[in-house]
Formats: structure tokens, sequence, C-alpha cells
């Protein structure tokens, strides 16, 4: 009620300020029942991509009675999405899709038999790309550069490998392929994200468990190659116990998207404040170095968990999505980034109020539109939902 009555009085101060202004959302998946479980947990968050005025939605679910991923799209001039089709041809996590050109095609990546997978889409054939066992993949394509990391077995832990793909048509194939670092991991590197900056150098974030606690680490390769310079460490919290407990602070689940004439910008999940959970901090990187921790959720959401953060960015627009509970029940809530902070916290409408709405997925396309997809949980069954937001 506080809220709400704080909201009330900003729109009686003064004029209407530009907000996002949202269509009617629609349903992604056919397939919906109690006994139905979709899921989008991709790393970088990448199950939702726009090319050429064309989305497209990955996801997997157990309609079959094992694990499967789906692909669905809805053209530009269409009114629904068109029915999901069978993105691998068998077992099948954590998909992720980026878009491949303006002509509606994309690349899709994702985990099958211990190994990562990725494919042209809509017409080519999978190809595997690990040589040990992985998982964890995401995307990052810029024109006509495509890159694919994930998480790969090298000894007891995994470590982050990337490699860069040539595209011709359907075809997919691997130009160069290399871990980010070429010694063995000491611990877990795990949850990858990539971003191709406006200038061409591929960024790259994952987890790391080197302090012995989780760390968002990152490392930039210069247009042209996978050279890696070392790797620098995003938050800004040092290592060491807390309150005599652990090695650190917890951090997870790294998101980026490229911004500025040529850098980056991480969103994660990190519970410096530990006492009431996790929270949505962000950092801009130029250079390979990432700057202040930054804040994202506003003081209204201080005193629950968040949960499921993803960072987009196009042109001069960049925004932050996520889930938490501060009205009750979860809700998807996104910041939109001002100039010099991230603004007041506003809620998807369509994904907030009674219910569960959350594991938000966003992009934003080349006309500055904000595309979300998100899950809807009921006694009925979880409903992979889509929405359609521009700036006025």
């Amino acid at each position: 009620m506080r809220r709400a009555g704080l909201l009330l009085l900003a729109l009686l101060a003064g004029p209407a300020q530009a907000a996002w202004q949202w269509d009617a959302p629609l349903e992604v998946s056919t397939a919906v029942g109690p006994a139905i479980f979709p899921h989008v947990e991709s790393a970088n968050r990448q199950g939702l991509a726009v090319a050429g005025g064309t989305v497209g939605v990955v996801w997997e679910d157990n309609r079959s009675g094992a694990p499967r991923c789906y692909v669905a799209y809805r053209p530009a001039t269409a009114p629904a999405f068109a029915a999901e089709a069978d993105l691998s041809a068998g077992e099948c996590y954590e998909p992720a899709i980026a878009p491949l050109d303006g002509a509606g095609r994309f690349l899709a990546a994702w985990e099958g038999d211990g190994a990562v997978w990725v494919r042209a889409l809509p017409g080519g054939n999978p190809v595997r790309l690990s040589v040990s066992t992985a998982a964890q993949a995401t995307l990052a394509t810029h024109g006509n550069q495509a890159y694919v990391a994930w998480a790969e077995q090298a000894g007891r832990f995994k470590r982050i490998v990337v490699a860069a793909l040539a595209v011709d048509g359907d075809a997919v194939a691997v130009r160069v392929m290399r871990p980010i670092e070429a010694a063995a991991p000491t611990d877990e590197q795990a949850w990858p994200a990539l971003a191709v900056t406006a200038g061409g150098d591929v960024v790259a974030v994952w987890e790391d468990r080197r302090h012995k606690h989780t760390v968002p680490y990152g490392s930039r390769a210069s247009a042209g190659g996978l050279d890696f310079a070392p790797v620098a460490r995003i938050s800004d919290q040092r290592s060491g116990r807390v309150d005599g407990l652990g090695a650190g602070l917890g951090a997870m689940r790294p998101t980026l998207a490229p911004w500025g004439a040529d850098g980056s910008v991480a969103v994660w999940l990190d519970k410096r404040d530990f006492l009431s959970g996790y929270d949505v901090y962000a950092a801009f990187e130029a250079d390979g170095r990432f700057g202040k921790n930054q804040r994202v959720q506003d003081s209204f959401g201080d005193n629950m968990s968040q949960w499921h953060a993803k960072v987009v960015a196009r042109g001069d627009r960049l925004v932050a999505v996520w889930d938490d509970a501060r009205d009750g029940t979860p809700d998807v809530w996104l910041s939109t980034w001002t100039g010099e902070g991230f603004g007041d916290n506003a809620a998807v409408p369509a994904a907030a109020g009674p219910g569960e709405q959350g594991d938000p997925l966003a992009a934003l396309d080349g006309a500055g539109a904000l595309h979300v997809v998100w899950l809807d949980r009921a006694a009925s069954g979880t409903r992979v939902r889509y929405a359609r937001a521009v700036w006025k």
C-alpha cells in the first residue's frame, strides 16, 4: 500500500514521464498442463532473440516424458506465435538463441548427451562443439560474427571455453576454439555470458570459485581472435570470512550485453547484503576492466531476494529485468538506465499481480522495442508468455 501511495503522489505531482507501453501478452508454448514443466535457464538467460522483426523463443520442457527443447517464432506481422518445433533430436537442456541476420534467421545452442551443440535456425543440422563433458552454453552474435561459450570438464573442474563460428547459410563450423585461461582450473568455472562490443571485441563473464566462494569474473579478447586478456574480478567486494563464516559473499549468474562505443555491461545476483538474500548489481566494462558496482533494484526491493536477473542493451537503451516478491507474490520487474543510474523499478503489467510470474528473458530489437518472456505458474500448469513494449 505504501508503494502504491507513493506512485500515485508521483503521478499527481507533475506531467507524465516516459515509460514502457505494453502490448497485450501472447502465449508461446502450446503444451500446458499440471505435469508439464517448462524451463528457461540458459547461461546469460538467452532464450529470447529478435532477428529481422521475427521473435524467436527457446525453452525445455518434459511434455514427451523426457527433457526436450523447443523453438517458437513470431514474425513481425503475425498476431501470434506459430506452433513450436523440436530444437534437437534428443535429450536437451538449457537452450539459448541469438539473431543471425535481418532475415529471421537464428543460431541456437544447448546441452545434450553431456555435450554442447549448435545449429542454425530454422533449417540447420546440430553440430557438436565440446570435446569433453560440457554444459551451460551461451551465444553472442554481431553482424557476421558468431561465438559460443560453455563450461567444459578439464580434469577435476570445469573451465570456460569459447568458440568462434563460421556460419554459411545453414552450415555451421568452428573457426577457432580455446579456453579463456590456458592453465587448468583450480576450482569450478560456470554459467558464462558473452557479448560482442560495437568494435568487434569479445567479452566473457562467468561464475568463478577460485576464491572458494562464487565471484563473477570477466575477460576480453580483441576483435578477430580469441586471445583473452588476463581475467579480472567484477565484484568489488573482497573475499574473506563474513562474521566468521565461509570464504566470502556469494554472487551468481552473471549476464552481459554490449554497451556504448566499445564496452559492455554486466548484471548479476549478489549476496553482499546477506541478511536480505540476493540483490541485483551491475558494472560497466571498458578495455577489459569493470567499474564500480551499482545496485539495480530500488529501495522497495531491498528486504527480499531478487532472482533471475538479465541485462539487455541496444543503442542508448539499457534495461535490467528480474523477479521478486515485494508485493506478496513473485512478479517480473525492470529498471531502465537513465544515463546517471538505474531508474525506479516498474512491473511488467501482464507478469505481475496474483499468482507467480518469474524467470524473465528479455531482448531489445533494432527499433528499440523491448521483448520479454516469462513463466506464469498456476495450478492448471505453467505457461510460457510473451509481451512487447515501446518507450513513450
